[in-house]
């Protein structure tokens, strides 16, 4: 089997304000497309989100975790959107990540691993973009 693309959908109740959500994290005016009543997809780091609403979203939230350069300045540039973030995390030699919850309750996780000397981008040396 070749993998030729990957799509996530993720169930949201309100389309509108998860776009608006996922719009200012992912810095898109707009979806990429919207194939259909209440479904909005984004591309994303070569896969796909798709937002699909669904009434009884806040029952089935999901975790999609995405890679990044820098774990801290996204944690900071997310914060100051006003949305509320998790503490960024550090597994030691392996990565630093932190956790926001959509408005269903879904989890978009972002992450930097470890560089050649073990420590994470966001830095275990520093406490930038760290939340207490």
């Amino acid at each position: 089997m070749d993998i030729t693309s990957v799509t996530v959908g993720l169930p949201v109740t309100d389309l509108e304000a998860s776009c608006l959500w996922y719009g200012a994290v992912f810095e898109r005016v707009e979806p990429d497309l919207e194939p259909t009543e209440g479904v909005a997809e984004y591309e994303v780091g070569g896969i796909w989100i798709q937002l699909v609403e669904d009434p009884d979203a806040d029952d089935n939230p999901v975790a999609v975790r995405f890679g990044v350069d820098d774990v801290a300045a996204q944690h900071a540039r997310i914060a100051a959107l006003g949305i509320d973030v998790g503490p960024i995390e550090c597994v030691d030699g392996a990565v630093d990540w932190f956790d926001a919850r959509d408005p269903d309750g879904n989890v978009l996780s972002l992450y930097s691993l470890a560089d050649e000397s073990g420590r994470g981008t966001g830095g275990r040396d520093s406490d930038a973009g760290r939340s207490a």
